[in-house]
């Protein structure tokens, strides 16, 4: 074995306790656990997020844990990502702009032997970052009243996977996870006098979660045919709310509030083909049961979630000469999700395009997979907040060689 990546790798897994699971940032996060982030690694980001039919390869995929069925037998497979992203904010009457970058995943794998393969990793589930400034008047009062509601935070996910291959062809894999995380919410309430309250809420979530996953591959020679699905069950985390009201005079306690957050129950297929390493294309379907979820508000419904993506990659390589361009992977693609929130009878949906390219680096197995996303998320109408953005995702794909036979002359 190779072990001269092993120190690096452990400071790593021991800094993980420090992941932010806060990377968006957006006026739809007030609701729920936040904006449920995308999986995959940064290949599978360029293309769309598809990935429920293709296999760990030159990256690792966890969107369906059985694709690390394709994990070659002598490779360890290392994988972390980073992201930056810029997002305008519009209403009929107004615009305002954000920027930012974080931490994406960060996620190993490895073939323990000819039919049993592993990975290990961590992400962001879901995140919450939002600031909302609105005035009102009381009917009769001469003072206006200034309302400023903030959060941050969300869900952070570690997991352990493994994929069995019982038969040639055929992966089964599953995933199981601890999702735990913190979310803050505050409001803050002045008046021109000054300050009047400020209520915080801080919840803490966490359970344990597992989601499963099959791959089934046919095809002779450079052409392969691959149908994948995926499954994971209706969860519950568990949570404590604590509430607390500070004013100008004194802080209190309002005590400790059980609140129930849900991960719903999922279910997706997927198709892929692919040549080789010159060409791959997928096109996945996705659904997850939010309609489980009730607001006590009424302008706000919920609905069951559908999420459809493609993708396609190319790689111009030839032979073994090739330098440059021709050595480097293209992908494009695209998706659209039909959003699980409602509000006063408008959906708050979005879609995406998204392009990139993976550069190998000179004489090494490592990878730069760079990736741009172009989106829109929520609309205008009924008064609401759409937002544009454009997002930038860089990951960096180490595959090396491990467990070689030493050669003696």
């Amino acid at each position: 074995m190779n072990f001269k990546y092993l120190p690096a790798l452990i400071l790593l897994i021991l800094f993980l306790n420090t992941l932010d699971a806060q990377i968006t940032f957006s006026p739809y996060t007030i609701f729920a656990a936040g904006q449920i982030e995308s999986e995959g690694s940064g290949s599978n980001h360029a293309m769309g997020g598809t990935g429920i039919a293709l296999k760990s390869g030159q990256s690792l995929n966890n969107i369906n844990p059985a694709s690390y069925g394709g994990i070659d037998s002598l490779s360890f497979l290392f994988d972390i990502g980073v992201f930056g992203k810029y997002s305008k904010f519009s209403t009929t009457s107004a615009s305002q702009s954000a920027y930012g970058g974080n931490f994406r995943y960060i996620a190993m794998g490895f073939r323990l032997n000819k039919w049993w393969m592993i990975s290990f990793g961590a992400a962001p589930y879901s995140s919450v970052s939002y600031k909302i400034n609105t005035t009102s008047q009381l009917e009769g009062e001469p003072s206006i009243y200034f309302k400023v509601y903030t959060g941050s935070g969300g869900i952070n996910q570690y997991y352990l996977g493994t994929a069995i291959k019982p038969i040639p062809n055929l992966s089964l894999g599953i995933n199981f996870s601890y999702l735990m995380g913190s979310i803050e919410q505050t409001e803050n309430v002045s008046s021109t006098q000054g300050l009047l309250y400020i209520i915080d809420k801080t919840s803490k979530v966490h359970n344990l979660y597992a989601d499963y996953g099959v791959q089934y591959t046919i095809g002779k020679k450079d052409w392969k045919y691959t149908i994948g699905a995926i499954y994971g069950n209706k969860k519950i985390l568990k949570s404590a709310s604590e509430y607390k009201m500070v004013n100008s005079a004194d802080t209190v306690n309002l005590g400790n509030i059980d609140q129930e957050f849900l991960v719903p129950q999922k279910f997706g297929i997927g198709f892929a083909v692919e040549k080789s390493i010159k060409f791959k294309a997928g096109i996945d379907y996705e659904r997850r049961e939010w309609s489980a979820v009730k607001f006590t508000n009424p302008l706000l419904q919920t609905r069951n979630s559908d999420r459809l993506s493609i993708g396609f990659e190319y790689n111009p390589y030839k032979t073994h000469l090739d330098k440059g361009l021709k050595r480097c992977f293209y992908r494009i693609g695209a998706n659209y999700n039909r959003s699980y929130l409602l509000i006063d009878k408008q959906p708050i949906d979005s879609k995406a395009i998204t392009f990139g390219m993976g550069i190998p680096l000179k004489k090494q197995l490592t990878m730069i997979n760079v990736s741009f996303e172009i989106g829109q998320d929520g609309t205008t109408a009924h008064g609401l907040i759409q937002e544009n953005y454009y997002l930038i995702h860089v990951n960096f794909s180490l595959h090396d060689i491990w467990f070689q036979k030493p050669k003696y002359n």
